[in-house]
């Protein structure tokens, strides 16, 4: 994620200059990031201490950043306020390393982005060898703040066959991924510590430290009845993993024609539909998630990466989300045809939402050109 960050940054605005700082400039910049994971993880969603440190702060790229924050601005528009502001040129030329961090890491936060992948992406503005030292200072960190779990074990399918699933240690990365770090949190809030110890070695050190968060979090807010659903619903994704290795494995040996049958997903397909849901306005897309099923939800998060499962989860009420999840453990394997035509139905339904009520012959929807081009590519596959 942090490459794929950092690389859209440079194609969209060229590398930054290279000059000359001197340590004590670099230090004061580590610092100021040092200071942003701080106060993002301390503010969580309370826009209004973000507003009180916007006015507290001296540099323009800081305060604009704190302000985008409080006012909740969308993430496709945070590039705009930055062209606006004047803090960056078109010529791109003159853009300072600093500025593009700051530009870099207030999309991050505005898409959802956990503070510690966030202060990640931005230290590497910093060269990386202030990259690898800030990675050792979080990672230090990290385990000074980390939660302590403590033996909580809820009855479930994932509890009986975490032995087994660990097993395929390979396996049981990619469904994490597929699911998202909060259903797989919810999923192993139940387990044993034990496992939940194997389970934090395969995802990394500072993977580990947002799981261990999340775990914690989810056992203060989950009764054990939603956790045994959420163990349910990562036991059944965990499960498809095999089921779409075998139809993958039947397409290499009966051919082109069942291969096409195959329910692997399309990269292209998922990564158009994620772009969509990240580029929309969250009320529109609270409004179009209101008009769909629980069915409709539950298709639509097989055709999208896992940060937009926590965007589109984050709009919808705890009570729907148990009600999707349940959904989606009486779903069957999808071809990729079938995740093709619900990922269209979510684009029509959100042109709807973007729609007036009384659109006259002739008008033009009001849509950002980036989310236009995006649904048209989607509704114009076949």
């Amino acid at each position: 994620m942090l490459i794929e960050r950092l690389a859209k940054m440079y194609v969209q605005w060229g590398a930054p200059k290279q000059s000359i700082e001197s340590d004590r400039r670099r230090n004061r910049q580590i610092q100021a990031v040092r200071e942003f994971l701080e106060i993002i993880q301390k503010t969580g969603e309370n826009r209004k201490e973000l507003f009180e440190v916007s006015q507290q702060s001296k540099r323009k790229a800081t305060k604009l950043s704190y302000l985008l924050l409080a006012s909740d601005t969308e993430p496709a528009a945070v590039r705009d306020s930055f062209l606006r502001s004047g803090l960056l040129l078109k010529g791109q030329q003159n853009n300072k390393p600093e500025l593009l961090m700051w530009l870099a890491g207030t999309e991050a936060c505005a898409r959802g982005i956990h503070p510690y992948i966030v202060f990640l992406i931005m230290s590497a503005y910093s060269g990386l060898e202030a990259a690898n030292s800030e990675f050792l200072w979080l990672r230090e960190r990290s385990k000074l703040q980390n939660a302590k779990l403590t033996e909580y074990i809820v009855p479930g399918d994932l509890t009986d066959n975490i032995e087994e699933a660990l097993s395929e240690p390979l396996r049981f990365k990619r469904t994490i991924r597929i699911a998202g770090m909060p259903l797989a949190a919810s999923a192993f809030a139940g387990c044993s510590l034990y496992y939940i110890e194997q389970i934090l070695a395969l995802v990394g050190p500072i993977g580990s430290f947002i799981l261990t968060e999340m775990i914690a979090a989810a056992r203060k807010r989950l009764i054990s009845d939603e956790i045994c659903t959420a163990q349910q619903a990562f036991l059944d994704l965990y499960s498809r993993q095999e089921s779409e290795s075998s139809a993958l494995d039947k397409g290499l040996m009966t051919g082109m024609e069942a291969f096409e049958e195959s329910s692997q997903p399309d990269p292209d397909l998922i990564r158009t539909t994620t772009d969509i849901i990240m580029s929309a306005e969250a009320k529109i897309l609270k409004a179009t998630l209101s008009s769909m099923s629980d069915n409709e939800i539950a298709s639509l998060l097989r055709c999208i990466e896992p940060i937009a499962h926590e965007r589109l989860l984050s709009l919808i009420s705890q009570g729907r989300q148990r009600r999707i999840l349940t959904a989606i453990q009486h779903t069957d394997n999808v071809t990729g045809e079938k995740m093709l035509r619900d990922a269209q139905l979510f684009a029509q339904k959100l042109l709807s939402s973007y729609a007036p009520r009384n659109l006259r012959p002739g008008e033009t929807l009001k849509i950002p050109e980036l989310l236009r081009n995006l649904i048209s590519s989607l509704l114009g596959r076949e």
